[in-house]
């Protein structure tokens, strides 16, 4: 499916140039609308303890999105117009305190999401599992920008993280409008000896046929790095290859609150040195 609009995060407020630079370089590629959605929590209730059940409300991450908003706002507005995209601002309030309740009621109707990867160096005012709840819960594929370095480019160089299940070719799938006009795509298969059965002789030769049918320049690949954990190994080549879009399907599930993902997923998440797209 083509993509004809992009719902992009705009809570990481420190990377917020990073991840709209990203979305208006697609938006122009695609001739799509953008959705800029920047939430707002609400105070969060803190019990006292030591107070006898008393409790206190902690408006500090309130206030600080409250106080960012039109910069946040006038800065999207005014990338639009340089870019000459068609852009649509959407702020929300959080009915919870958590940002993901807030921003999942629009992204999804995105055909992409753009996001900044969260971690230790990001806002802490963003919940933890913020990327993961989008990805687990919006059902779209999701573009995760690293929280450190500048992308001039997505999508010329790409690698596929492929192991021939369910959430790996729908990524690979989902990707396809952003590789569109790549000049090197490589699908790349770690230790697919260990997998023998399920990889067969070719390693993802059948998915490379069928991406050249879209206009796709696909090389299939299968390393031997034993010593590697898949996430590593394809970290190490797209770094190689100077690759500026990794593409890998998601894995995990939700369970009592708590998001559980695969060691790759995980992995990717924590360390990504590129722009990430995932599907689930």
């Amino acid at each position: 499916m083509p993509i004809k609009t992009i719902a992009v995060s705009l809570v990481d407020i420190e990377r917020q140039d990073a991840v709209m630079n990203a979305a208006f370089q697609i938006a122009n590629a695609h001739d799509a609308h953008v959705m800029g959605v920047y939430a707002v929590p609400s105070p969060e209730v803190i019990a006292i303890p030591a107070t006898f059940g008393a409790v206190a409300s902690d408006l500090g991450h309130k206030h600080y999105f409250e106080e960012h908003a039109e910069a946040v706002k006038q800065k999207f507005e005014e990338a639009a117009r340089q870019n000459g995209v068609r852009a649509e601002w959407r702020q929300v309030e959080s009915e919870t305190g958590l940002l993901a309740d807030a921003v999942l009621k629009h992204a999804p109707y995105g055909d992409l999401i753009v996001a900044g990867q969260v971690s230790d160096v990001t806002n802490p005012a963003i919940e933890r599992d913020y990327v993961e709840r989008l990805l687990l819960e919006s059902g779209r594929p999701v573009l995760i920008i690293p929280n450190m370095g500048k992308f001039e480019t997505i999508g010329t160089r790409v690698i596929i993280g492929w192991n021939a299940t369910r959430e790996a070719l729908r990524a690979a799938f989902d990707a396809v409008p952003l590789m569109s006009g790549a000049k090197e795509v490589e699908l790349l298969w770690a230790n697919a000896r260990d997998e023998r059965d399920i990889a067969g002789d070719l390693p993802g030769a059948e998915l490379a046929v069928v991406l050249a049918r879209h206009n796709i320049k696909v090389t299939a690949q299968s390393i031997s790095a034993p010593e590697l954990a898949p996430a590593d190994a394809l970290l190490n080549e797209a770094a190689e290859k100077n690759a500026d879009l990794i593409v890998i399907g998601a894995y995990g599930h939700s369970r009592l609150r708590q998001i559980v993902f695969g060691g790759v997923t995980r992995s990717l998440l924590q360390n990504m040195t590129a722009p990430v797209l995932m599907s689930h």
